[in-house]
Parts: structure tokens; sequence; C-alpha cells
């Protein structure tokens, strides 16, 4: 496995355990983890319904829909700067 590789992989666990602190400090853990979810995969599939017209998509894979899942909205903006 690639340095590069290994260090996006431990930055992506300690934000994924960053979200998931401040969402249980919230006091609505399960709430907030589902908005979260969904509002990240409804973004990531609304970047693909868009392609068309942009030009920018994001292919559909269980890295994306896994980062858009848990990072919600943020994480499909960080893979569109990745793309």
């Amino acid at each position: 496995m690639s340095s590069t590789l290994s260090f996006c992989l431990i930055a992506a666990a300690v934000l994924a355990v960053a979200v998931f602190a401040v969402s249980y400090k919230s006091g609505h853990f399960i709430k907030s983890i589902l908005l979260s979810g969904v509002s990240g995969i409804g973004a990531l599939f609304a970047v693909n319904i868009l392609t068309p017209i942009t030009g920018v998509g994001i292919a559909v894979s269980y890295i994306s829909l896994a980062l858009s899942g848990i990072f919600g909205i943020p994480g499909v903006i960080a893979l569109l700067f990745m793309h």
C-alpha cells in the first residue's frame, strides 16, 4: 500500500471518529448520523444526475458511497475536489 493511500485512510478514519464524536455530543446521535448519511448520499446522486449539464460526475462505488454516507455533503465536496 502506498504512503499516500495510507495517509488518506488514516485521515478518513480520524475524521470519521470526529464526526461520530460531534454527533454523540449533540444528544441526537442516531438522528444526526442518519441525516448526515441521507444528505450525503442524496448529494452524491444529485451530482450524478446533473452530470450532463455540468460535465462533472462521481463514479458510484462502495468507497464513494461510504465517504458520502459518513461525512455527508462535505464528503461529496471532497470527492469532487479529488476528481
